[in-house]
């Protein structure tokens, strides 16, 4: 999976520091981001890029010792479904 169009060089390595804390691939992350801001938009709102690692690493940092490890796009739904995202605007 390519890099969003929309994230420039500096967010990029911003989200690789944030990837590299946890046993999630690159693909896992976007993929994650993308299904975070799909629930968002469903609800009209969106967040900072900033807000949005932030609660992707959030999800991530929650399920680190579990095992088998799920796919990070579905604790990002169940989170949002349960606990929706403070950091959101309308």
């Amino acid at each position: 999976m390519q890099k969003p169009k929309e994230l420039s060089e500096i967010e990029m390595n911003a989200w690789a520091q944030v990837i590299l804390k946890h046993a999630y691939d690159i693909n896992d992350w976007l993929e994650a981001r993308a299904k975070l801001i799909k629930l968002l938009a469903t609800d009209h709102k969106q967040a900072e890029e900033t807000a949005l690692r932030a609660y992707l690493s959030c999800c991530a940092e929650a399920v680190a010792g579990t095992t088998p490890l799920a796919p990070l796009s579905a604790i990002v739904e169940d989170f949002y479904s349960k606990y929706g995202m403070e950091g959101a605007k309308e």
